[in-house]
Parts: structure tokens; C-alpha cells; sequence
């Protein structure tokens, strides 16, 4: 008796076109170079490689979504000044329930931040126009706990697949009325860039409050049970409780429209110089019984004939997780954009006659990069 395998995450890949781009910068640059601006890049060997941090292009997808769909946004506000007035804490929403993108990308407030907000200002606080520090009440010896919610969407760099990209300099000038003309640079990239995504799906609208961890704020709690828009899964008597929405359909809805945002991705610092498309020109998806994301070091940048697909890696690991795997293998690649398109789309011709040698267990479906992620989303319940 076989027991069906119920998808509890989604793991997957993605490439961007990034032909002439700035889209992470790293401040400026040394010595003579004070006046260029430079992109954000890693050394591997000798090789100085682009890359954009994950933290960037998370918020370039939380944006999109948010765009997308015209929910409420979850927006970072300052929370803690310093004497000099000066943001020194930042928080956003911190519920999950209402907010799509606290429960999608996770948010931490300290104990600091709550004794805070339940006993005034902080020492050292100041309000907009405030020219002193205001008194605070004094915090309570009460223990207050951290409430933290690790995102159940886990990110890569997004990274130069080719290891000898070399950025290139654009050099220009501002000219004022009354002076001679001001020299600055920037220094630019072109590259092929991969990233590796995983949502924890099981995780979406479930909150674990047991022990020293707290996901969902207390004063939130009593108001939403009352509400009902959560209730109690687990409860671990002292220890605490696990809530989750009572509305199942909203994790669908928002692991759904993440998706289809992924698809259309889009952001990038200086778009107004550089004009970047940031949008995936091939992605990889399924979803799988476990947590591993699988998808990684799959394509390669060649000098000569352009970035492909490496079918025979691909193959391998969907053989070695054909057991985990719930879904389909969908890629979703741009006509013209893979040296080996020919050979990708022989994936689902394989998957489809029996010939593949993981037919029986996975199939292969090759369409485009939106048609990947909206046909993916119907699998999940």
C-alpha cells in the first residue's frame, strides 16, 4: 500500500537577462575610483563576479506582489530613534494574518522593541522635530518575549552563472551653468544571474508559538481567536500553542500570486541609466515532499555557445528525488534564450512516450516562465 505524497514545499530556479545592468550597488569605489560607483560583486579564484544580495531581489519580488495584487503592504517603519535622532530599529507589521508578505517573508521584533511598545518610549526616543530625548516610563522587570517568524521563503544570491564576468565602466559628465564640467562613472555588468528560491508551504498560515518561540504577537491572539480568523491546531499547555488561519484557501491564494509575481519579477537599482529586464528568462519549479532546493547549478554560461540547460544534471536529480517530488517538473524557458532549447523541449517528448527513464515516476513540462508558475499553482491544495 503506497501513501500519496502531499507537497509540502516548492523549490526552484531561476536565470535573469542582465545585458549593460546595475542592479545592486556596492557604494563607491577607492582611491582614484571615489568618483565611480560600483555594483556589488564576489571573488571566486581570481575571478570577480556580479551579484545581487538576496535581501535585494526579496524586495523586489515582495514590491511586484504586492503591485500585482493591491494588497495592504507590510511597510518598514522606524520604530527606535538614537539620541542624534537617527533610526537605529525598523519594523514592519508583524501580522501575518492581515499581511501577506509577513507571513510569506517572515519579520522579527526583539523583547526590546515589545517592552517598548508596552511601556512608552524608549530611552533616547525621538519624534519628528523633537530637538531633545523624551522621558520614558521605565520598563517593567516583566520578561517580555521575542516575537520572530523565520521566512518561509528561502532565497539565494542571485549570482553570475559565467565566473570570468568583468564589469565594464560608463564614464559621463554633468555639466553646470557656471563651472567646468564634473567627471563620474559607473561601473556595469553584463551576465546570465541564477538564484535558488524554496517556500516552506507548510508552513504559510501556521504559527508556532512553543516555548521560546513566538511567531505570532501576543496582543494579536485573543483579537483573532475572538474574530475567528485563527484558531488552535496544537496546544502544548504551558509550553504554548501552534494557531493557523481558518481561512485554508489563503495560503493557496498567496503561495499562488508569489508565483505568478516570480514570473514577472521586476526592480533593480539605476533602472533609469541601465533599463534592466529582470524578469526570469528560464525557471525551474516543482514541488516536493521535503525542504531541499534541489534546482541548483543547472545551467552554464558558455563564451561560445551562450547559457544552457544541463539536461543530464537535471535528469540525475529528478531521479534521485523521484520519491519526494509531487509534482511535474515545469520549466519555463524564453524562446531564443537557451543555446540547447532544442534538447529541453525533448524533455517533455521523453516524459510523454515512456522513453525518459524517470517517465513512470516524474514528467517534464516546457512552457514559458508565466505558464510555468500559473500551471504549478494548480497543484496546490
Amino acid at each position: 500500500m503506497t501513501t500519496e505524497k502531499k507537497l509540502s514545499h516548492i523549490a526552484g530556479t531561476f536565470v535573469i537577462q542582465a545585458d549593460g545592468a546595475f542592479l545592486n550597488g556596492a557604494g563607491l569605489g577607492q582611491g582614484e575610483d571615489r568618483n565611480t560607483t560600483i555594483p556589488k560583486t564576489l571573488m571566486d579564484g581570481k575571478n570577480r563576479i556580479p551579484y545581487v544580495s538576496a535581501q535585494s531581489w526579496r524586495r523586489w519580488l515582495r514590491n511586484t506582489l504586492i503591485e500585482e495584487t493591491g494588497w495592504s503592504p507590510s511597510e518598514m517603519r522606524a520604530i527606535k530613534f538614537n539620541a542624534k535622532g537617527n533610526t537605529s530599529k525598523v519594523s514592519g507589521e508583524i501580522d501575518p494574518v492581515n499581511f501577506a508578505e509577513d507571513d510569506i517573508f517572515g519579520y522579527m521584533r526583539t523583547s526590546a522593541d515589545d517592552a517598548e511598545s508596552k511601556d512608552g518610549d524608549d530611552e533616547g526616543a525621538l519624534d519628528a522635530g523633537d530637538a531633545e530625548p523624551k522621558e520614558s516610563t521605565p520598563v517593567t522587570n516583566a520578561k517580555v518575549k521575542s516575537v520572530m517568524r523565520p521566512s518561509p521563503f528561502a532565497s539565494s544570491l542571485l549570482i553570475a552563472i559565467r565566473r570570468n564576468s568583468r564589469p565594464s565602466t560608463d564614464n559621463g559628465y554633468v555639466y553646470p551653468i557656471n563651472g567646468t564640467p564634473l567627471p563620474y562613472s559607473t561601473q556595469f555588468y553584463v551576465a546570465n544571474m541564477q538564484a535558488v528560491f524554496c517556500l516552506d508551504y507548510s508552513r504559510l498560515g501556521v504559527f508556532r508559538n512553543v516555548g521560546d518561540r513566538i511567531e505570532l504577537a501576543e496582543e494579536f491572539i485573543q483579537p483573532k481567536l475572538n474574530q475567528k480568523h485563527i484558531e488552535i491546531v496544537e496546544d502544548f499547555g504551558k509550553k504554548g500553542r501552534v494557531y493557523a488561519m481558518t481561512n485554508k484557501m489563503l495560503r493557496k491564494t498567496r503561495t499562488t500570486e508569489l508565483l505568478k509575481a516570480l514570473a514577472v519579477l521586476r526592480g533593480g537599482a539605476k533602472q533609469a541609466q541601465f533599463g534592466t529586464d529582470v524578469s526570469p528568462k528560464a525557471i525551474i519549479a516543482a514541488g516536493l515532499t521535503c525542504g531541499n532546493p534541489i534546482f541548483n547549478h543547472l545551467f552554464d554560461d558558455e563564451p561560445e555557445r551562450g547559457i544552457i540547460l544541463k539536461t543530464d544534471a537535471l535528469r540525475e536529480i529528478v531521479t534521485e528525488y523521484a520519491d519526494r517530488i509531487t509534482t511535474p517538473i515545469y520549466i519555463g524557458i524564453r524562446t531564443g534564450f537557451l543555446a540547447n532549447e532544442g534538447d529541453v523541449r525533448k524533455l517533455q517528448t521523453k516524459a510523454d512516450d515512456g522513453k525518459n527513464e524517470v517517465a513512470h515516476k516524474v514528467s517534464f513540462v516546457v512552457c514559458t516562465p508565466r505558464e510555468a508558475m500559473q500551471q504549478l499553482a494548480g497543484h496546490l491544495l
